[in-house]
């Protein structure tokens, strides 16, 4: 009888980086909902719309490297997280791209779809 142990799908130091850059990207986009609060409805907004359009970026940057890490690291113990990731990604890359209509395009008909956008970006969820 042999006794071979079997190797986890996901590693210790790879369940940390996970959650570091999933607390990261989560961070970037909970500042991006203070940095909107904070323009709206006010007359000295300028500066306010700058740092909500540079978090965004940083944000799509930050979520991009989460999906990447997901799909090299972590597909093959949990597909549905991994694809929860690129989802994550590709809505962030909408929503940046929505708001960049709206300042730099002067599109306000967008800001219909990009606040309560904002609101649906998939959370986890406790287990």
């Amino acid at each position: 009888m042999s006794t071979t142990a079997t190797q986890p799908l996901v590693t210790p130091g790879k369940v940390r980086t996970f959650a570091i850059l999933t607390g990261l990207t989560s961070l970037a986009i909970f500042v991006q909902a203070i940095t909107a609060g904070q323009f709206v409805s006010q007359s000295h907004k300028h500066s306010w719309i700058d740092a909500h359009s540079m978090i965004a970026n940083v944000a799509v940057v930050l979520a991009l490297a989460t999906g990447i890490f997901a799909v090299v690291a972590i597909r093959k113990a949990s597909p549905v997280l991994m694809w929860l990731t690129v989802v994550l990604f590709v809505l962030t890359v909408f929503q940046t791209i929505i708001g960049h209509l709206i300042t730099e395009g002067h599109i306000d008909g967008w800001i219909g779809v990009h606040v309560p956008l904002a609101g649906s970006v998939p959370r986890r969820q406790r287990e």
